[in-house]
């Protein structure tokens, strides 16, 4: 039977024991407490820079959940993070209407074509890569009389195939197309291999200044013009100063004719481009 002093010292002990209890209990409730306040803080934190408070939960209940974008709180002290600047991307300058009149490029032409690239050239290909757009003028006073000259198919220079450019923009403003981009046309010495060309519908004046203001004067016609060229530059990637006049054809880095043949026409010579490349400038 235990003594007087045993029963004292584990009474003692028990009340001991039962003080520790309580106190790892209020502890436990003050870190749970602790815990749910904090959660309570992120949550509305969260909700303040822009999420809802299913996606705050969501992004910190399981470590299988997809993260949250939000970005995590920082200390009051630190500037917010300032978002990345949006970039503006250029659009690319749309396709203007175009009516397709093509002329016959069946495969004789085609021979013809390939057997005068290969002389003037080096190459048999008549695939054209643009890299140039030359400007001409008509000297003729309407559409029909341009789209028959390049139908016909007659010899130039004294060898076939006849002479074509890829497109005629008419005095309304109406462009029609002659050919397929993805064939060269026979319109410019030294050039053919790589250049589009565009006809602008306009009679012959004493001098090309004439011509061209004649052209520049209709805003229909020089409406199309720089859409076409814009059009063109920005699908080919063509730089402005390759946009050039049948004038400045010699002069032009990409000219080579393996026959020493050279352009004699002064249409749309260098004073004349500039003006209209200050148009297509304007208008980008």
């Amino acid at each position: 039977m235990p003594t007087p002093d045993e029963i004292i010292a584990r009474r003692a002990r028990q009340r001991a024991r039962r003080r520790r209890r309580r106190l790892i209990a209020t502890g436990a409730v003050a870190v749970l407490l602790v815990a749910v306040l904090a959660a309570g803080f992120i949550t509305l934190k969260r909700m303040g820079e822009g999420g809802t408070a299913a996606e705050a939960i969501g992004s910190s209940a399981s470590p299988t959940s997809t993260p949250s974008s939000t970005p995590a709180s920082t200390p009051s002290s630190a500037p917010s993070p300032s978002p990345a600047p949006t970039v503006a991307t250029k659009p690319s300058a749309p396709r203007p209407p175009v009516t397709k009149d093509y002329i016959g490029y069946g495969a004789e032409r085609q021979a013809e074509m390939s057997s005068y690239a290969l002389q003037h050239y080096g190459s048999s290909s008549i695939r054209l890569d643009p890299r140039v757009i030359v400007l001409h003028y008509t000297c003729g006073s309407d559409y029909a009389s341009a789209h028959a000259t390049f139908e016909a198919n007659s010899p130039n220079m004294g060898v076939k195939p006849g002479v074509v450019a890829h497109y005629v923009i008419d005095k309304d403003g109406t462009i029609y197309q002659q050919l397929p981009l993805r064939f060269a046309g026979r319109h410019t010495v030294g050039l053919n291999y790589v250049a589009v060309g565009i006809e602008c519908v306009q009679e012959g004046r004493p001098t090309d200044a004439q011509a061209v203001a004649d052209i520049l004067s209709r805003r229909a016609q020089t409406t199309s013009l720089t859409e076409l060229v814009r059009w063109l530059m920005h699908r080919y990637d063509i730089a402005l100063a390759n946009v050039i006049g049948h004038g400045m054809a010699n002069d032009s880095p990409y000219f080579k004719d393996l026959l020493g043949w050279d352009n004699s026409h002064g249409d749309w010579s260098r004073p004349q481009i500039k003006r209209l490349r200050a148009l297509v400038k304007r208008s980008d």
